[in-house]
């Protein structure tokens, strides 16, 4: 647990929502319009994010999160659905910080038509 000093192991957590995005149908080669995801900070910790990262190929991401997310402040991760091939697509987003909550997932679902 880096970042935490003399035992902070309260309620130290981010608050990730949702934690699970659909995208539905999508043509094969185009890209669905983004959908947010919120990322905030209810501790009174700054906190800090190692990694914000899309697994699979399928899930293009962007994210306006620094490195230091202050206590109360919020971000957002903003991820499209890219479908490489046809068929059930999935995938997740990945948050690993300094809170206790870590690591955070989001589920990602699409079909590539």
């Amino acid at each position: 647990m880096q970042g935490l000093t003399h035992g902070q192991m309260a309620a130290a957590s981010l608050q990730v929502s949702p934690t699970h995005l659909d995208f539905g149908m999508q043509v094969v080669g185009s890209e669905s319009r983004p959908q947010v995801i919120a990322v905030s900070n209810p501790t009174s910790l700054t906190i800090t994010l190692a990694e914000v990262i899309a697994s699979g190929i399928d899930f293009p991401e962007e994210s306006d999160c620094g490195k230091d997310l202050a206590a109360g402040a919020h971000c957002t991760i903003q991820v499209s659905f890219k479908p490489a091939i046809s068929g059930q697509r999935s995938g997740s987003v990945y948050i690993t910080a300094s809170d206790s909550g870590s690591p955070h997932f989001v589920a990602l679902a699409g079909t590539g038509e």
